[in-house]
């Protein structure tokens, strides 16, 4: 039998729930990307980039959540790190046109992330995680 925690996890509902979550979430930021890039609403509000950063930071979250048994702050920071990073990477390997503030707009990005992350983990610490 294998140690791993994910996969000897036991069958909890409320965990399935928040997966659920991350998935509707991650299908919510999917076509929202979508009709951002089709519509060029990136460039016609700026402001867009930022509220798809807190989607996907409560995606992250919601995700942290669903896969931690227990409540273990340092792995649900580490998972949110990973994704939130990961995704910075991927923008900049897909080539995505970098502002002149491009610094200022990665920590915009990886703020939002952390606050829609922080959303999810004060729901989860009153509800799943008391």
């Amino acid at each position: 039998m294998s140690s791993h925690p994910f996969l000897n996890a036991p069958r909890d509902p409320s965990r399935l729930r928040w997966l659920f979550a991350a998935l509707s979430l991650a299908a919510l930021l999917a076509g929202l990307e979508g009709w951002a890039v089709a519509d060029h609403l990136y460039w016609r509000y700026v402001w867009s980039d930022t509220v798809m950063h807190f989607l996907g930071g409560m995606m992250s979250g919601s995700l942290a959540v669903g896969l931690l048994r227990t409540f273990r702050p340092l792995r649900f920071i580490l998972v949110v790190a990973v994704i939130a990073f990961g995704w910075e990477a991927y923008e900049i390997a897909i080539g995505t046109p970098h502002a002149l503030n491009y610094a200022f707009d990665t920590s915009l990005d990886l703020l939002m992330d952390a606050l829609g992350a922080l959303l999810i983990y004060a729901i989860a610490r009153r509800t799943i995680w008391r």
